[in-house]
This record gives structure tokens, C-alpha cells and sequence, in this order.
């Protein structure tokens, strides 16, 4: 099987900054894919995505421990007991995605990124934590428009560590792992030229948009993991030496 990883990401106009990032870690026949949204309300929520980002990939480009939801919920613990002391009142929306040697996916997520596997269009496989579906599944589409979805109700915050959501998959030929910049904010259109690097005008009150797109291919004779490495900005790489 042979995966291919592509990061594409701007930068809004609701900070200076852009607070999304996405990581990629790759051991010999399997990958951690994360994609981070640092909040718009705490000036140090930039830092506190790509301190998380690099403090589970180095993680776990370096350990020889199976990849479990136990195991990667207790790195998040780890981490969270480290920063949370660092940045007191920054927070940031995460998924990941861990693609087995058994054609797998083990996911993990807190906030508002959403996974969808891509057949043309995107359908997205996982709710997100807001006041806007805190009472039940709301579909995504709805969601994009209520103002509520901004109130999370499950993040990576300083005041308590949250758990995040589990749920295995089956592998997919194409995955998109997304911030709500992208996902509430692009028409179904503008995703698609998006993805394929295209410009997409963002307006005066546009949130930061990126996407992790991962497409598999089951017809390479052995294992290999590919990323683009003239990615954006706010993208980390590590592979196991």
C-alpha cells in the first residue's frame, strides 16, 4: 500500500496569525496523522497546536509502543500536564488519524476538526464538540450555518484535560481531515479546488482553512509514505531513522 499526504493551509483574516497546523509522523509501515485548530480568543493558542503537534509526533516517531487508544490518550495526558502550566487560557481543536500496517484507522478527536472520506465529495464521518449538535447528530451542512457550532464543548484546554472521542475504520482510497475554516466556510466547490491547491478568496471574516488530504493505493508492491514536502506553512514531518 502506498499513502500520499498533501497539507494544504491559509491563513484567515480573524487573527494575524494562522493557528491551524498539521502533522505527519511516519514509522516503517505505518503513519500519525494530526491536524490542530488553535482558538482565535487566546493570542498563545498558535503555540499551544504545534507544542501538541510535535510533542506527539517526536513521540511517536521515537517509541517502539503499539498504538492503541489508551496509549496515544495517555501521551495526550502527558502533554496536556506539561502545557496546561505553560498556556492558561490557550486551547485548540485536534484530530488524529493512525493508519495501521493492518489497514486500519484508529481516530481520535476533540473540538471541531472533522475527518471525511472523499468520493468526489466529502462526507464527513465524525460530529463535532459544539453547543450547536450538543443535544444530537446535526448534519454537518446545518451545522456550517448555526452560529452555536463556535461554542466547543470539548477541546485540548488548560483548565482540566478533556478525553477525546475513539472509533476505529476501515481504510479508505482517499481521507480529509479538516478545520472548520474549511469545512463550514467552503462550499462544496471551493473544497475541491481547494485540495488541489488552487486559491480560494477568503473574505473579511474568514476563519484560517486547511486540510490534510491522504490517499491510499493498494496496488504498490510494498509499503510506502509519501508527503509533499512544498507544503504551507505550519506543516512538521518526522520519520523514523
Amino acid at each position: 500500500m502506498e499513502i500520499n499526504v498533501s497539507w494544504h493551509s491559509q491563513t484567515g483574516k480573524r487573527t494575524t496569525d494562522n493557528r491551524d497546523c498539521g502533522g505527519l509522523g511516519i514509522r516503517a509501515d505505518e503513519t500519525l496523522c494530526i491536524v490542530l485548530d488553535g482558538s482565535t480568543t487566546a493570542p498563545d493558542s498558535s503555540m499551544l497546536a504545534h507544542e501538541i503537534m510535535r510533542g506527539m509526533i517526536d513521540w511517536y516517531v521515537a517509541s517502539d509502543e503499539a498504538i492503541t487508544t489508551e496509549s496515544l490518550g495517555a501521551r495526550l495526558k502527558q502533554i496536556h500536564s506539561t502545557l496546561s502550566r505553560q498556556h492558561l487560557r490557550a486551547s485548540a481543536s485536534y484530530m488524529m488519524v493512525h493508519i495501521s500496517s493492518r489497514n486500519t484507522l484508529l481516530v481520535l478527536h476533540a473540538g471541531d476538526c472533522l475527518l471525511g472520506r472523499r468520493d468526489g465529495t466529502i462526507e464527513w464521518l465524525n460530529q463535532p464538540h459544539t453547543l450547536g449538535n450538543a443535544t444530537g447528530p446535526v448534519p454537518v451542512a446545518t451545522l456550517a450555518g448555526l452560529t452555536t457550532r463556535h461554542r466547543l464543548t470539548r477541546s485540548f484546554r488548560a483548565r482540566e484535560f478533556m478525553p477525546p472521542d475513539a472509533m476505529e475504520l476501515n481504510i479508505e482510497k482517499e481521507l480529509v481531515i479538516a478545520t472548520d475554516g474549511f469545512w463550514a466556510e467552503l462550499s462544496t466547490q471551493d473544497q475541491a479546488r481547494f485540495l488541489e491547491g488552487q486559491n480560494v478568496p477568503i473574505p473579511t471574516d474568514g476563519d484560517d482553512r486547511s486540510a490534510l488530504r491522504i490517499r491510499l493505493h493498494d496496488t504498490a508492491p510494498d509499503s510506502r509514505i509519501r508527503y509533499d514536502e512544498k507544503s504551507a506553512d505550519g506543516f512538521y514531518a518526522k520519520k523514523r531513522s
